[in-house]
């Protein structure tokens, strides 16, 4: 009995924390959307207008939000950068930061760099925000007059808000709780059962508010035993290309963190201002990935594809280096995209008779670079077969991603997160 009311209690830990931070997503992605779409449907074509005037007033409008970002960041300085390694400071008891600073904070200036153009991402922001929002609800319990749930420990809360805040961004609840499960190894069989209810209230109450559609629409055909072999090339090639991404982050991040404040203000305005340069000449590699995705989706020559890769890449690593509040997971699976799909025409140009499709090696190439940069290969596949709401495509990209992470381990580098 005592045995039966200690689960009950772990599921209702879960259930309210995937509420919570399935709720709190759901307005995080509403401003998200906002913002991308007043960028990209309002901002963008205005500036291509030819209005001097108007130019000049989204210049001045970018220094103001430099100067807002800037500041929110000085009031809460746990909320700069992604947020996955926050999330592993927090659930290690590194780091006790203030969880509703921190989501006031991600709520309002993640959004801010998404509608100045950067190339953040979504996820690592969703990741701390739900190990936020877990972190709420584990104080407002403690500090009520009920008994603890179960005794949990504050780290059961922060693992759980973290899978679910995954799990409610991209309806992918089973992500949500392998994302925990590999980057924080040490919850137990109970705990696990915590996290896997958390994830999947979030998840349910994103579907209750945006359904859930796929992102890509990419069936790998499992009859082709071709692809097998070519899988686990692609994923060498992943592994050695992700070490490199995950290097090249940190290094430019450890580079701009010798800085002081002031001159990492000063920094970030004319960031903001080159970010709207970029947003003129070069809209496909703005934002998350989106609109490159959407090019990359159809089919493209080999230079449309380099000038892209290196576009994104360059600069994915001024904003997510920078130390901007943003994620930088859905920057660099779409940096994996571009490498898969390069790989992909070539395979057709040297066997042009095995029927290769490189739109396969564009889905193989996201998951395989996210397992070699994050140091997470079940969650890479298990993403990417919710983002396509097929897991006919779990074999292909399980291997894809063994080779890449054991690729990314023999060089023995350090991950982003």
């Amino acid at each position: 009995m005592k045995q039966k009311k200690y689960i009950l209690s772990r599921i209702f830990a879960g259930l309210i924390t995937g509420i919570f931070a399935g709720l709190t997503i759901c307005l995080f992605r509403l401003f998200m959307n906002f913002c991308d779409n007043a960028l990209n449907h309002k901002i963008i074509p205005a500036l291509h207008s030819g209005s001097l005037l108007y130019s000049a007033a989204w210049g001045a409008g970018l220094l103001l939000l430099s100067r807002f970002v800037y500041w929110s960041i000085c009031l809460e300085p746990k909320a700069e950068g992604g947020g996955v390694s926050h999330f592993l400071e927090e659930a290690r008891g590194v780091t006790d930061a203030r969880w509703w600073s921190v989501l006031l904070v991600k709520l309002t200036s993640a959004p801010l760099c998404i509608l100045a153009g950067f190339s953040l991402g979504k996820t690592g922001s969703a990741v701390e925000i739900g190990t936020m929002s877990g972190k709420g609800v584990c104080r407002f319990l403690q500090s009520s007059r009920r008994r603890h749930p179960s005794h949990l420990k504050p780290a059961e809360y922060y693992c759980t808000g973290a899978g679910a805040g995954l799990s409610a961004l991209f309806c992918a609840p089973v992500s949500g709780l392998a994302f925990t499960l590999e980057k924080f190894p040490g919850c137990r069989t109970l705990s696990a059962l915590t996290i896997a209810v958390g994830s999947l209230s979030a998840f349910l109450v994103s579907h209750l508010v945006y359904g859930t559609t796929p992102i890509l629409e990419i069936i790998i055909p499992l009859e082709q035993y071709c692809y097998y072999p070519a899988l686990a090339l692609l994923g060498v090639l992943l592994g050695i290309t992700g070490t490199y991404y995950a290097f090249s982050l940190k290094r430019y991040a450890k580079l701009l963190s010798k800085y002081n404040k002031r001159i990492h203000g000063l920094l970030w305005s004319v960031l903001f201002l080159l970010a709207g340069v970029v947003c003129y000449f070069f809209p496909t590699i703005i934002g998350s990935g989106n609109n490159m995705l959407a090019v990359l989706k159809t089919p493209a020559a080999y230079t449309t594809l380099v000038l892209l890769l290196f576009g994104k890449y360059l600069f994915s690593m001024i904003s997510s280096g920078s130390g901007l509040p943003g994620g930088t997971i859905f920057p660099l699976l779409t940096v994996g995209a571009c490498i898969g799909q390069l790989y992909g025409l070539a395979l057709c140009s040297l066997f042009p008779g095995t029927g290769f499709s490189p739109l396969c090696f564009l889905l193989a190439g996201m998951a395989g670079f996210f397992a070699s940069a994050i140091s997470a290969p079940l969650t890479g596949a298990f993403l990417l077969c919710e983002f396509t709401c097929c897991y006919a495509n779990l074999l292909p990209l399980c291997i894809v991603c063994l080779f890449s992470h054991l690729t990314a381990q023999l060089i023995n580098h350090k991950t982003l997160a």
